[in-house]
């Protein structure tokens, strides 16, 4: 015996709790599997009730797209298997301080994709099914997200952004991005990649920290450890760089240590570390990218007047 067909007003229900779970952003092939038909359809859209996004989609509202309904266009637009990925599914993920106009999504290989104006449509043989989350829009899973997103960047600076951000914000941890990036064969950028990921997993916690970090191993530097816990009467600190053989002891400041309230904590704590007889170099960020090779002569001839030789120099 034939299901019994459900009522326009059942119809209607299932429709609009759908709608409600993606933004308000229906697919064609939803409506039409949910008993929809094609005339009731065309009568909220000629009633002006609801909106084309696009060939596959309409919004039950009339307005401006939300960010999140936007995704959910790119998604049923490019096809039923297309995911966020790369830098939008970090966006999604919840990383902050990430900005791009343009909304990427993954598909299988070969399997012809629509692709919608101002998505980024990315065929890759890197799908994976078992990587996408389901809940709420299709989209990678952060850690690989965030592989695919350093793969696809423009520079490799920009693709150290997309590793470091995710792991500060404990959206993903280095473990993580270290087993997404084990599923990589072959890529141009991935012996770039893997150091980058080891250098997050050694504590590296902000892409200016990556570079500096990056300078001292080109100058053959002698390799600092990372935010190290610092335990004081006066409270908790964890410091950027120290080599703690010769006392010396790194901190990298970003722009946000330029008003007044950041520069008195950074002097009251460095006075604090001072206690412990460690020597404290802050180092604007500015000035070392408009002399690096000035700042490394001075920081090297420190570390020499502490002692430090090359291993070379040790054997000779």
């Amino acid at each position: 015996m034939d299901a019994e067909k459900p009522t326009p007003e059942q119809v209607l229900a299932q429709v609009s709790a759908l709608a409600a779970e993606q933004d308000g952003v229906l697919g064609r092939r939803q409506l039409y599997a949910a008993d929809f038909t094609r005339w009731q359809l065309q009568a909220r859209l000629r009633g002006k009730r609801w909106q084309r996004t696009g060939r596959q989609t309409v919004c039950v509202t009339t307005g401006p797209l939300t960010q999140a309904a936007t995704r959910w266009v790119a998604v049923l637009e490019t096809g039923p298997r297309a995911a966020l990925d790369g830098i939008t599914a970090l966006q999604a993920a919840g990383v902050k301080g990430l900005t791009d106009t343009e909304v990427h999504v993954i598909a299988p290989k070969s399997c012809t994709p629509l692709k919608p104006r101002g998505v980024v449509v990315h065929e890759s043989r890197r799908f994976r099914e078992p990587e996408i989350l389901t809940d709420g829009v299709r989209r990678v899973r952060p850690a690989v997200a965030a592989v695919h997103a350093a793969l696809w960047a423009v520079t490799n600076r920009q693709a150290g952004l997309f590793l470091v951000m995710p792991v500060q914000q404990r959206i993903v941890t280095a473990e993580q991005l270290r087993e997404a990036l084990s599923a990589v064969r072959r890529a141009p950028r991935r012996r770039l990649l893997l150091q980058l990921v080891e250098d997050v997993a050694d504590g590296v916690h902000s892409l200016n920290e990556l570079d500096v970090c990056r300078a001292l191993r080109r100058r053959g530097l002698p390799e600092p450890t990372r935010q190290i816990l610092v335990r004081l009467p006066t409270g908790r600190f964890y410091l950027d760089l120290e080599w703690d053989q010769w006392g010396v002891h790194l901190e990298i400041d970003g722009l946000q240590h330029e008003d007044a309230d950041a520069q008195l904590h950074d002097v009251l704590r460095d006075l604090d570390v001072a206690t412990t007889g460690r020597t404290t170099i802050r180092l604007p960020i500015l000035a070392f990218r408009l002399d690096e090779q000035a700042v490394l002569d001075r920081l090297e001839a420190l570390l020499r007047s502490r002692g430090w030789r090359t291993p070379a120099e040790q054997a000779a």
